[in-house]
């Protein structure tokens, strides 16, 4: 269904302008030198997860695109590294970088070990008891709500965006995805709606007494007086279908065993969270919009990341969560005309980092296809998507196909080569690990017939630890708190990059560990806590803004490193290839390569220019500043900037100046590369015979108002 929508980018002259406040510690910075603000402006943030730049267009986002034509289009934008969901979200809601809020999500680890240490306890939102032992995500509110008690209260070290508008008197709702959304209001000071539950418990009642479900697991965040009893018709309307697979035997030699692949040639799912947004985004437009008139909202939906994710970006699945989406767009544009608010209403709308399709290089594991299934999933529809197993077959290698690899599981590479390495996961597989030309699998299924190796008999395993002549294992939990072994790593596997935590803090076990990450050609550029000193071939983490000393043992990484990636190649027509730890992905993020870190960024409404292509850089971390400021508020504290260049009335007009420089480490050398056919490090790379390996990493600083900003294009590992 296409909306007609009247473009808001044509109502910016109707901008209010009123003088500045003065007094109040939230007052725009502006105010001091005695220059005009907006008056408080209505905006609201929509965060698309995952869009890339270049998905936007007439035939798959059309609301989107108009929004874009008439407003301003962010052209060089830049998502905080490593560009994960929840490091974003930490952006967002701050409008800091890690060494600032002091947040490492999606994925790390919390529980220094020792005797006298204590981890984190309580449920996930589904009400069964979260594992804290083991790296955990955070993609939960009640894993957040969880972790700010841990910290005291402190999970973000500076105060947030919602936090200073709700000081200021400003009402704000917060929905959308599980997570994500509720890291913008971690204290909990407005109306708040995602994929699990309801914020405050009063709303709850309102929504049911007005006939609106809930999310089914409502019920598992009250209890006692508080208890949430559901209605009996209201189902569950977040509920979305898992993945469409299909199962192929090509990664057992003796053609038995299978491994579950994703199906990229389905075009039957779409997107399957399109009517979990749909609910959600109508609780807002037809109750909270109207009923509660928030002057600050943040939306936000797991698309297109999550087909993305499935699928992969340029697929017909991934291009039907472009138009679930854009639907989305234009509806809650639908609703803001309809109560009025549309002349007053500024939308931002944003992407927490771009998208790259899991792949290693073409030149060993070349594109296959797949067969499409003649008939539909053998489950049953979720919420209007269909699920389970396709009858898909994998095919013949085919340019236009498919990609087959780029898992890599680092605890189980650094295992085999003598480390005492955990990442939280036991046994597992893989139609990711990578098929050559020949069809040949780098890490053969197979299976655990007497539980040794899983400690579950007749478990599917692919390990090439499993292969150790001494202590073969498959499986990589981490041991107790007190009792991970001298020099341990416990490794949080996220995505496109890792994190790697030495909780000795032994400097020979970092170094070793690093020449291990620059060898093996599955990884890209390595960033070290600065503690350790100069280590040849590496930058500080201090140089990516990750160093942050009050988690410096307590949550922070020691080693963050970005897998390698190439931004030329393509696959279904997208360019941006990149490695990832071990999940079976077809598309990914986290990295520092250029598809990752470059995203989008759109704004439009009464306070916005129009008909603008800004090419001055902006980040993520730029956001909160910005729309603090649309509010008549500041956010001192930010390590963002007030994208002024942008606005009809900026705080200030003075003209940005912007240097592009490369950083680069010093060279390691005596290397010797090895190729990821090969998990044992045997086979070299004879086209790297120099052994040296140097990190650039691409940078811009924008210097303004006798203050500096620096923007990350991306950073590369070199190998010569």
């Amino acid at each position: 269904m296409k909306f007609r929508l009247t473009l808001i980018g044509a109502l910016i002259a109707s901008a209010v302008l009123a003088g500045c406040a003065g007094g109040s510690d939230d007052a725009p910075a502006a105010a001091a030198a005695g220059t005009t603000t907006l008056t408080p402006t209505r905006t609201i943030i929509m965060v698309w997860d995952g869009l890339r730049p270049d998905s936007v267009n007439a035939t798959d986002t059309p609301n989107l695109y108009a929004l874009r034509q008439s407003g301003v289009n962010f052209s060089d934008n830049h998502s905080t590294y490593p560009t994960f969901t929840m490091m974003n979200s930490s952006s967002f809601a701050t409008g800091s970088f890690p060494k600032t809020s002091g947040f490492y999500g999606n994925t790390f680890w919390t529980p220094p070990q020792g005797s006298a240490n204590t981890i984190p306890a309580g449920n996930g939102a589904s009400g069964s008891a979260q594992d804290y032992q083991d790296p955990v995500f955070t993609e939960d509110y009640a894993v957040l709500a969880t972790l700010n008690t841990y910290y005291g209260g402190q999970l973000l070290l500076v105060k947030s965006l919602f936090a200073t508008a709700q000081a200021a008197g400003l009402t704000t709702a917060t929905i959308g995805k599980s997570g994500a959304a509720y890291l913008q209001d971690l204290g909990q000071g407005g109306v708040f709606l995602d994929e699990n539950t309801v914020q405050p418990r009063s709303l709850a009642t309102e929504l049911q007494n007005s006939g609106i479900a809930l999310p089914a697991n409502v019920v598992k965040n009250y209890s006692g007086a508080d208890a949430v009893t559901l209605a009996s018709s209201n189902g569950n309307p977040t509920a979305r279908a898992g993945y469409i697979t299909f199962n192929t035997t090509a990664y057992d030699p003796n053609g038995t065993l299978t491994v579950a692949a994703r199906d990229s040639a389905d075009t039957t799912q779409g997107a399957p969270e399109d009517a979990a947004n749909k609910y959600m985004l109508s609780v807002y437009t037809q109750y909270i919009l109207p009923k509660k008139k928030p002057m600050l909202s943040l939306i936000w939906f797991r698309t297109p990341d999550n087909v993305e994710h499935g699928y992969g970006p340029g697929t017909a699945n991934m291009k039907a969560g472009l138009r679930s989406q854009d639907a989305r767009l234009g509806e809650l544009i639908a609703a803001l005309r309809a109560n009025g608010m549309d002349n007053s209403t500024n939308l931002v709308v944003v992407s927490d980092h771009g998208h790259s399709s899991v792949s290693g290089p073409l030149s060993l594991y070349p594109l296959r296809a797949i067969t499409p299934s003649a008939s539909l999933p053998n489950g049953t529809a979720v919420n209007g998507s269909t699920s389970g197993t396709s009858a898909a077959s994998l095919g013949a290698v085919n340019a236009n196909g498919y990609s087959f690899s780029g898992d890599v599981r680092s605890a189980d590479l650094l295992t085999y080569r003598g480390f005492n390495a955990y990442d939280g996961s036991g046994c597992s597989t893989s139609a990711m690990y990578g098929l050559d030309a020949n069809g040949n699998p780098t890490l053969p299924v197979k299976t655990d017939a007497n539980g040794a190796l899983c400690g579950t008999v007749n478990t599917k395993y692919q390990a090439i630890s499993a292969t150790k002549t001494s202590n073969p294992t498959a499986r990589f939990t981490v041991p107790a708190p007190g009792s991970l072994p001298a020099n341990g790593i416990v490794v949080a596997a996220n995505g496109g990059s890792d994190y790697f935590y030495v909780p000795s803090h032994d400097a020979a076990t970092v170094q070793n560990l690093v020449k291990v990450l620059q060898q093996r050609e599955e990884y890209g550029a390595i960033f070290v806590d600065s503690r350790y000193g100069s280590i040849p071939g590496t930058l500080t983490m201090a140089q990516a803004n990750l160093e942050n000393g009050k988690r410096q043992n307590n949550g922070q990484p020691d080693v963050v490193v970005s897998f390698n990636w190439d931004a030329d190649t393509s696959i279904q027509g997208m360019p941006g290839i990149e490695f990832e730890s071990v999940g079976g992905q077809r598309g990914m993020h986290g990295s520092f390569g250029i598809a990752d870190v470059h995203n989008t960024l759109i704004a439009n409404g009464p306070s916005f220019q129009g008909g603008l292509t800004l090419t001055t850089p902006t980040g993520n971390v730029d956001v909160a500043p910005t729309v603090a400021y649309l509010l008549g508020l500041s956010m001192p504290q930010a390590d963002g900037r007030v994208i002024n260049e942008a606005l009809v009335t900026p705080a200030s007009k003075s003209q940005p100046n912007v240097a592009a420089s490369t950083v680069s480490s010093s060279a390691a050398s005596g290397l010797a590369f090895e190729l990821p056919t090969d998990l044992t490090g045997a086979t070299k790379d004879a086209s790297l015979a120099a052994g040296t390996y140097t990190i650039n990493m691409a940078v811009k600083d924008l210097s303004v108002d006798g203050k500096t900003y620096r923007y990350f294009d991306y950073a590369k590992a070199v190998r010569k």
